[in-house]
């Protein structure tokens, strides 16, 4: 079996709870999809906890942004306040520090896998076509130009992604559909191409304020969705004085 985390944005409180529950459920291997910081309050104890239980980690946009400011192009106000914001609390000058910056700056946005019993897969963290930054929308048709150009830059049968925060997949042709609820599953089909979105861990927003993970066991795709303390983790990002908008979100899961 395989987990696929991503988009952990530093909420501790959410990690924590999806990491015990794919503890529980016989997991081989966790991988994540980027973007460990930005937003949340604990930038320091989820990088630690990634380095320390995933097998593969991807850098996302966020972490990117935190490495070179020109990747911070585009970003809003309140994210580039949270980047800011990393950036001192994980300050470079300080010795305990470098680990962290050397495994962020070793990440790169895509890459290939074949683990021992899967087939081969892509892993991206935005798109096949643009793997930093480009988003795949639920709201774009099937058909569409962005989706067609992304399954023809797909490497392989199964693609997974994250950084839009919505849980679901693209079956080729088809149009979006979402994963609801409590273990919502996906039977592969042989003859088909997919790809599939692991939703947020750390910040939902599919209305939906609970955790969002993937399993995988080969032919069965099954999205856990979990409570987990959001109150305290909005808490930690307004004693840290980052925006109120930041933590008001994972209340409702926008």
């Amino acid at each position: 079996m395989i987990a696929f985390i991503s988009d952990l944005h530093s909420n501790l409180e959410a990690l924590e709870v999806a990491l015990h529950d794919i503890e529980s459920q016989g997991v081989d291997t966790i991988i994540c999809l980027g973007d460990v910081i930005g937003y949340g309050a604990s930038p320091y104890e989820v990088c630690r906890l990634v380095q320390e239980k995933c097998s593969v980690c991807l850098q996302g946009n966020h972490d990117a942004a935190l490495l070179d400011d020109q990747d911070a192009i585009g970003f809003n106000e309140r994210a580039l306040r949270a980047i800011d914001w990393t950036r001192q609390k994980l300050d470079p000058e300080k010795e305990e520090h470098w680990p962290i910056w050397d495994w962020l700056g070793s990440l790169v946005p895509s890459m290939e896998l074949a683990p021992n019993g899967f087939e081969p897969m892509h892993i991206v963290h935005a798109s096949p076509r643009e793997p930093l930054a480009e988003y795949l929308m639920p709201t774009l048709a099937g058909n569409s130009e962005r989706v067609v150009a992304n399954f023809k830059a797909a490497h392989h049968r199964l693609t997974f992604y994250g950084h839009t925060h919505h849980p679901g997949w693209f079956e080729e042709g088809q149009e979006f559909e979402k994963a609801v609820g409590q273990d919502a599953t996906l039977s592969l089909k042989a003859d088909k191409r997919y790809l599939v979105n692991v939703g947020s861990v750390g910040q939902p927003r599919d209305s939906d304020p609970r955790l969002s993970y993937v399993l995988f066991d080969g032919e069965t795709l099954r999205w856990r969705r979990l409570e987990y303390d959001y109150k305290k983790a909005a808490m930690r990002i307004q004693e840290a004085g980052l925006p109120d908008t930041l933590a008001a979100r994972l209340l409702v899961g926008r």
